[in-house]
């Protein structure tokens, strides 16, 4: 008998979750619920005047996801998922791109190239950085050199000590720490260097900056890219029989005494012999019985794994696109991208400036936003005077993320793949891969997801 699968969550952890799953044979069935979760980056902006202004253009919702993507060399997971489905991605996806950080005085300073420094020790490759002082080069080296060499962390419990007080250890100046680390921690964990977990950080940190070379290079790829590979990725499972099933009624996940019995839909039971979350916690929380709830300390810590949406500004500039850039440590945005329009051959550049710090959304207009993005643009680009805020189309896309940032203590409630309840399995970026939570993070869930699910079954009838 072909055993039923159920994955609640339509959404890219679901899809993929569901193509690892159909290696193994299933029958799959996916079920989209309404969101039960209020963003908690889309409430209301405070006016910065009384004086009233035109609404800015806006994304509707499912354009969230129209921000450039950064990757990473040492996502492996996810280049490979790129090579095994051999999507026909246009020629200009995945550019090849340098990280830049504001020093000072607005200027932008770039990391020397690892490709070309392949030949150097990677601790050495800091020597050859100009935007830390000799005085901070010299004192992160030594200090890594006695921390990493012989894999010493330094505690045993990384997880619940800062970045900050790390690098404050490691002799790091407040204007490195600022200007550096601090960027590179938003960038990786999303969240600033004094709440960051320190053990994220030297994960990551250890594949990116001191793994091998090409693991340090950064690539953007264009804005749709996530929104294709969940296109094609639907159409691809549809070809292979999955049934889809969307729904605004309320769903409730039935529970008895170690299973779940059935998810019901408008009072109507949908039945699987084995069930998949693919939602966020804060989407999967409101369905739980409390029960299950209160049983159940794996259900309950969900509850404290942080979420957070940002904000983004776009703009169109009308001018022959130059190499794309990534720019981070931009006040008040935590990172710009710039990159050709993805029409093919258009003479048009894309900037977009994303911020993930939600008092600045909540406490500033988006007209104010705006004028600061702009801003940003004149302080970082060579603007023609043909480009002039108004011509360049400005719109803000209200509701970026989910994000998941790497706050410290964070790691200990993410979720491995198994539950208490022997037929219920979990699924995202958020829980317990092993790296922050990002594009990753939610190709390595699934796969996990799909081994634990198989070998369950495997386990039970053998």
């Amino acid at each position: 008998m072909t055993h039923h699968i159920l994955i609640l969550g339509n959404n890219l952890t679901g899809l993929i979750t569901a193509y690892r799953l159909l290696h193994y044979g299933f029958r799959i069935s996916i079920i989209d619920p309404p969101s039960h979760a209020q963003p908690t980056g889309c409430v209301g902006t405070a006016q910065a005047s009384t004086e009233p202004t035109a609404p800015l253009p806006s994304f509707p919702p499912d354009k969230s996801l129209f921000i450039p993507l950064i990757l990473h060399g040492f996502y492996h997971s996810t280049w490979a998922l790129f090579q095994e489905l051999s999507f026909e991605w246009p020629p200009q996806a995945f550019q090849p791109v340098g990280v830049e950080f504001v020093i000072e005085d607005k200027k932008t300073m770039m990391p020397p190239n690892p490709s070309r420094l392949a030949w150097l020790h990677p601790l050495t490759r800091f020597t050859l950085f100009k935007g830390l002082s000799w005085s901070d080069r010299w004192n992160i080296i030594n200090f890594l050199e006695k921390q990493w060499e012989d894999h010493i962390l330094p505690n045993h419990n990384p997880d619940i000590e800062s970045v900050e007080a790390w690098l404050i250890s490691a002799k790091q100046s407040e204007r490195s720490r600022s200007n550096f680390w601090n960027p590179l921690c938003r960038l990786f964990l999303q969240c600033d260097a004094p709440q960051a977990s320190l053990g994220a950080f030297i994960e990551v940190l250890s594949q990116y900056w001191f793994g091998q070379p090409f693991n340090a290079a950064t690539f953007l790829a264009p804005p749709e890219t996530l929104s294709k590979l969940r296109t094609e990725l639907r159409q691809l499972l549809m070809n292979k029989g999955v049934q889809f099933h969307s729904t605004k009624a309320r769903l409730q996940i039935n529970t008895g005494t170690e299973r779940i019995q059935a998810i019901e839909v408008d009072k109507n039971d949908h039945k699987a012999q084995a069930y998949i979350s693919a939602l966020t916690p804060q989407n999967l929380l409101p369905l739980l019985p409390e029960r299950a709830l209160a049983c159940y300390a794996n259900f309950s810590s969900l509850g404290h794994i942080p979420e957070v949406y940002g904000r983004a500004i776009g703009f169109t500039l009308q001018e022959n696109p130059s190499s794309p850039r990534l720019i981070l440590n931009s006040d008040p945005f935590d990172w710009i991208t710039s990159q050709p329009d993805s029409v093919l051959n258009s003479p048009k550049t894309m900037v977009t400036c994303v911020t993930l710090q939600e008092a600045i959304a909540q406490e500033n207009s988006e007209d104010w936003l705006t004028h600061k993005a702009w801003a940003c643009l004149h302080n970082h680009f060579n603007l023609s005077p043909a480009n002039s805020q108004e011509s360049c189309k400005p719109h803000i896309i209200r509701q970026v993320g989910p994000f998941f940032p790497c706050l410290r203590g964070s790691r200990a409630y993410r979720p491995i793949p198994t539950t208490p309840l022997s037929n219920f399995f979990l699924a995202g970026p958020w829980t317990a891969t092993n790296l922050p939570p990002s594009l990753e993070s939610t190709i390595k869930s699934a796969n996990q997801c799909a081994q634990a699910v198989a070998a369950s079954f495997y386990t039970t009838t053998h």
